[in-house]
């Protein structure tokens, strides 16, 4: 008897080993988590003192440790020609990694009174990754002390992961991209000759005017019914489209009319501050993270934006100059005057979510606003852009100079690329890359690079698409 117990007992634990055993066997490894520079060759613009230099790791960690980059520098003296932040150490720089961190960054500095040649370089290398991290392909980087012009490149787009945190500035020809926290800013402001303001359309923003110019007098009786009208996604109707900036980019279609050097003129808008993550399926109704009433004044030449919580009986106000060097400058409601997007001529597009707008329902069903993921829009600073099918161009990789010759239609609507590189991403449809068609992008120098999607994920995680570009003809 006792042996049958003992037996039995054997045959029990064997039972639950084997199914532990199974389990763990079924259960996905993850991939590994590469770390890697963002871009391979980066050079100083003629204006610029310190560049950014940013490593990414294709997802987030999962173990505080750290990464060390050493570096080789060609006509250069480490702290009597440059500098880095953190500061180096016998040419090398350890960085710090958080649990959860996705990214390091470290700053490269030019020193006050140095004269340089411009053909001084410094190649940056990962060295040494901590545990739960795997060194990638792409662990060098050469920097230039002198502008460069990207020939072609490989990029790997940093809009943070499936939240899609990021708005993402691309630059080609510099071969360089910034990462902005899409939640960061509220309106912003037109700095070429007219007065416009925009919207937030990444956290699907709307904007309603009433017929007051008082904001002391605005209570919540007037924005009775607002909540139900002023809505993104299914639940919202055509007369919506009239709160929301035009998708094109078109600065006369804009919610908030142009500001008026008459002040009396200007009236309060009732503002919807959006999300800060939508859902994609324009079936989801969107949630809101608040409302806002604002007026905008012209300054002189510039702005002075008046703001406060409906029911406030007092306001806040910014001041905003207005800087031609930049395309539009950008204010929080919580912290004011924020930095969001390069200078104007050091983007060409971007990557971002988008308040775009589509008919639910047969042709003819009028268009109604809704949130859509991995859209590119185009700078609207003189950036153009075309797309080929391969049924009519060729290969990407055959296309050259010489077939620019037969003719292009460029596009300079800022949705010029817009969701057309992409299929699918409707209710039961996974997304795609479309693979039978390319684009050109003639940048503000007149440069044409031509461009295409490789990858809508890195390691199976949206938000972390992937482009290829190459220059074709140098502009003058």
């Amino acid at each position: 008897m006792k042996t049958k117990l003992i037996n039995g007992w054997s045959v029990a634990m064997m039972i639950v080993f084997l199914i532990s055993f199974s389990s763990c066997e079924d259960e996905p490894q993850l991939p590994d988590n590469l770390v890697e520079f963002e871009s391979s060759q980066l050079g100083f613009a003629a204006d610029e003192d310190a560049l950014t230099i940013n490593i990414n790791f294709s997802r987030s960690a999962s173990q505080a440790g750290s990464v060390t980059v050493s570096f080789l520098p060609n006509g250069l003296n480490y702290g009597t020609d440059f500098s880095t932040n953190p500061v180096a150490t016998a040419n090398t720089i350890t960085l710090p990694v958080a649990n959860g961190t996705s990214q390091l960054s470290f700053n490269v500095e030019k020193l006050a009174g140095v004269l340089l040649d411009g053909d001084e370089t410094i190649v940056f290398t990962i060295t040494s990754v901590s545990d739960g991290l795997v060194l990638g392909i792409s662990n060098q980087l050469e920097l230039g002390f002198s502008e460069i012009l990207a020939a072609q490149a490989i990029m790997n787009i940093n809009g943070g992961g499936p939240a899609y945190p990021n708005k993402v500035f691309i630059d080609l020809s510099a071969n360089r991209q910034t990462a902005v926290d899409r939640t960061t800013w509220d309106l912003g402001f037109y700095m070429g000759d007219d007065f416009r303001v925009i919207l937030n359309s990444s956290v699907t923003m709307m904007a309603r005017a009433i017929d007051k110019t008082d904001l002391t007098l605005v209570t919540a009786a007037d924005t009775l019914g607002f909540a139900n009208a002023m809505i993104v996604g299914a639940n919202s109707t055509n007369a919506a489209m009239a709160w929301i900036d035009d998708p094109s980019g078109d600065l006369t279609k804009t919610a908030f009319a142009s500001i008026s050097a008459t002040a009396s003129e200007n009236k309060i808008y009732i503002i919807n501050r959006g999300a800060a993550n939508p859902p994609s399926d324009p079936s989801e109704p969107i949630p809101t993270s608040g409302w806002k009433k604002v007026r905008v004044l012209r300054n002189g030449n510039g702005y002075t934006i008046q703001h406060a919580d409906i029911a406030s009986a007092t306001f806040q106000e910014i001041q905003l100059s207005k800087d031609d060097s930049y395309l539009f400058k950008y204010i929080s409601f919580a912290t004011g005057a924020v930095v969001v997007e390069p200078q104007k001529d050091r983007w060409d597009i971007a990557w971002t979510g988008f308040t775009n707008s589509t008919a639910l329902g047969p042709p003819g069903t009028p268009q109604i606003p809704y949130y859509f993921q991995d859209i590119i829009l185009q700078n609207r600073n003189g950036i153009e852009t075309a797309e080929l099918l391969t049924s009519a161009a060729g290969s990407f990789e055959a296309f050259s100079e010489a077939n620019l010759m037969t003719g292009v239609t460029w596009l300079t609507s800022q949705v010029g690329i817009g969701a057309k590189w992409r299929s699918g991403g409707g209710p039961g449809t996974a997304p795609a890359v479309r693979s039978d068609r390319f684009y050109l992008v003639k940048d503000a120098e007149g440069n044409i690079y031509k461009l295409r999607f490789t990858a809508l994920t890195q390691d199976g995680q949206r938000g972390r698409p992937q482009i290829e570009f190459a220059l074709l003809q140098q502009g003058n």
